[in-house]
């Protein structure tokens, strides 16, 4: 820009306010505002960043809003961070989900590199969240199973974001989703990063603890970001917090957060754990795909999990043992055999017995998850040893009684030779009672956990159709 050197009408037009970048002080009116960069008429801030500003704009050639968001001048100063910017955005323009903001435009005015984004009639979440707003559990869920699925579709177009928080979720008035600002997206295929290596990105508040290391990331590390952003939009505070951000980090890596139900003790158990997954410290214990997470969060919302009764329970029950009933009278001694692998297979490989399948109930895990051997033996194993435990003892008292020849007589009782069969079938009714306490408690518990259930970490639910996904 030096004198004599030829400009057009549009720069000539933006260089008063680019000399004003370089020169205004801390405090000063944002000098882009009114300004023109190509076709886009600046109207006013929207928010500022590590890397640039957003503010709204006028597309002038369409006639629409849009969002402008301009890199800043120091940082678009490098070359490299310039090229690998304008590759990031026209990657990001291919990006075509309901849950992603589009690209529309990318350009560069007098030095100043910008691109033109979907703009939303609504508020971004970290607004509602500082007027001191709590979102509801079940509507946080929403929210971020919106952005995992806008996550997930990055994800295979080869993108990571690097930078998921409350701020860069937008609602707009129709309560659709969009997640916003790939701004430090980073390519998993390796042909564009918007970073050089080594350097530390993200926001300290949600930043996974292996970005705070500086160490390769991967889409997990999206996953722990949103894990730390439903905690916030649910407690209505981040997961840790400190007036460092470099102390921030360092909880990241080494604390645990305050548990969600010690804050807000109505959120369920499985919500809790859902987030408590999402934000593993360790990458590997998180969700590995964002199938898996989206079908946890589609379990732990509240119409997906209807916990069964009592009543429904014990009916499934009594089905399945008139089923082995009839075995055994058949098969004799094999049929309790038969009766126990139908028990324990038919709840590992499908959720149900013959009894919970007429009566549309299933048995998983409590993240709404298939059991595995283990639990399905420990829980078959809690429920079966009160039954096995009484005919072994009723049997042992009738072996005594014919042992003893034991008979009544009008004139004569012989009572005396009673007490050793009458121990353990007293013995067996006392083991029975609570066999049958354990069974019963379901209907006190209010999840409708049975002993079995608790000891096996398994819960019954209504069986209920998978909603389909936008």
């Amino acid at each position: 820009m030096g004198a004599g050197k030829p400009t057009t009408p549009a720069l000539d037009a933006t260089l008063p306010f680019l000399n004003a970048l370089d020169d205004a002080p801390a405090g000063a009116a944002d000098p882009l505002i009114g300004a023109r960069l190509k076709h886009f008429q600046v109207k006013k801030l929207l928010g500022k960043g590590g890397m640039g500003a957003v503010y709204l704009a006028e597309d002038t050639s369409l006639g629409r809003q849009v969002a402008l968001k301009v890199l800043d001048r120091a940082v678009g100063a490098d070359p490299e961070i310039v090229a690998r910017f304008v590759r990031e955005a026209r990657a990001q323009a291919q990006l075509r989900h309901p849950n992603i903001t589009q690209i529309y435009f990318i350009g560069e005015e007098g030095g100043v590199h910008f691109f033109a984004m979907e703009f939303l009639d609504g508020e971004p979440l970290d607004a509602r969240l500082a007027r001191g707003e709590v979102l509801p559990w079940d509507q946080a869920i929403s929210v971020c199973e919106a952005a995992a699925r806008g996550l997930a579709a990055a994800l295979k177009e080869g993108f990571i974001h690097r930078d998921v928080k409350p701020s860069n979720l937008l609602v707009d008035g129709s309560g659709q989703v969009k997640l916003a600002d790939f701004g430090l997206a980073k390519s998993v295929r390796g042909d564009a990063e918007l970073t050089r290596a080594g350097m530390i990105v993200g926001s300290p508040l949600y930043m996974a603890p292996e970005q705070g290391r500086a160490e390769p990331v991967d889409h997990r590390s999206d996953i722990y970001s949103l894990g730390c952003t439903l905690y916030h939009l649910i407690t209505g505070q981040p997961p840790f917090n400190s007036p460092s951000p470099v102390a921030v980090m360092s909880m990241h890596v080494t604390d645990r957060a305050t548990r969600i139900r010690a804050l807000r003790p109505e959120v369920p158990e499985s919500v809790e754990r859902l987030v408590d997954r999402m934000m593993s410290k360790d990458a590997a214990h998180r969700f590995a795909d964002y199938d898996a997470l989206l079908l946890a969060m589609e379990s732990a919302r509240p119409e997906r999990r209807q916990h069964t009764g009592l009543v429904a329970r014990a009916a499934a029950v009594g089905i399945d043992l008139a089923l082995i009933s009839a075995a055994c009278l058949v098969l004799g001694a094999w049929g309790l055999l038969l009766g126990a692998a139908y028990f324990i297979v038919a709840h590992l490989q499908f959720g149900q017995t013959v009894g919970k399948w007429l009566l549309k109930l299933e048995v998983t895990d409590r993240d709404g998850h298939r059991i595995g051997w283990k639990a399905a033996a420990i829980r078959f194993g809690v429920f079966a040893w009160g039954p096995a435990a009484c005919a072994l003892l009723g049997g042992l008292a009738y072996a005594l009684h014919r042992r003893e020849h034991i008979s009544f007589t009008v004139d004569k009782l012989t009572a005396a030779r009673l007490w050793e069969p009458m121990l353990w079938l007293g013995l067996g009714a006392v083991v029975f009672l609570g066999w049958l306490g354990g069974f019963l408690l379901a209907a006190f518990h209010p999840h409708h956990y049975a002993l079995h259930d608790l000891i096996a970490k398994t819960e019954v639910t209504y069986k209920i159709p998978p909603r389909r996904r936008s």
